[in-house]
């Protein structure tokens, strides 16, 4: 693909996330001010934890109860979370062992929630921009989607990781050292719109 065509595709994709995901001045700071000088796009290897609850309509608290835990968690687990929608939760790891612990810490948090987790890791398109004075970065491309759909195919309370998240005999213990994302000052999910009110197996495929 065309180096101009693929960067416009990404600010496409930027553009998107940032209308149905975060408040609107952040949208219009991003791409009809200055803000859009700010944004530049990097590929890692990453792994994405991505979670949905199977809420009922009037269990908005009790999700919102769950988010605090979620934010200690990422903090305690060093991932990056992007904004919330809805029920669900999508967390950025350096890592794949510490995404691991994540998820299964997760799991054991969010008892009642019906929590579904799904573990992806591959390469991703991180997109940095300021904002709010402050730096942060989300993923784009296909590996959200991916981890959204590994996340579907758990059962309730459960957790699915996919096969490339670690090598043959891998276990977590063998990828122990985490990393900060240090480029990021703060987490995504802070600039998030407020909302109102088992058993772990491997994937097949994605």
């Amino acid at each position: 693909m065309d180096p101009v065509t693929d960067q416009a595709l990404l600010f496409e994709a930027l553009s998107d996330k940032v209308l149905h995901q975060l408040p609107p001045s952040v949208w219009k700071e991003l791409f009809l001010g200055e803000g859009r000088n700010s944004i530049h796009f990097e590929q890692r290897q990453l792994t994405l934890v991505h979670a949905d609850a199977a809420l009922p309509a009037d269990e908005g608290a009790t999700w919102a109860t769950f988010r605090q835990e979620l934010q200690r968690l990422a903090a305690r687990y060093h991932g990056r979370l992007d904004p919330y929608v809805h029920a669900t939760a999508l967390a950025t790891f350096e890592d794949p062992a510490v995404a691991v612990r994540m998820a299964m810490a997760l799991q054991r948090a969010a008892i009642g929630l019906g929590l579904r987790v799904g573990v992806v890791s591959g390469s991703c398109t991180l997109a940095f921009f300021r904002a709010q004075g402050r730096l942060w970065c989300t993923p784009l491309g296909p590996q959200p989607q991916r981890a959204a759909r590994v996340a579907a195919g758990a059962a309730l309370g459960g957790v699915v990781i996919s096969p490339e998240t670690y090598g043959p005999g891998e276990a977590p213990e063998d990828r122990c050292d985490s990393r900060d994302f240090q480029d990021s000052e703060l987490d995504l999910s802070t600039l998030a719109v407020v909302l109102p009110p088992v058993a772990v197996r491997a994937a097949r495929h994605a």
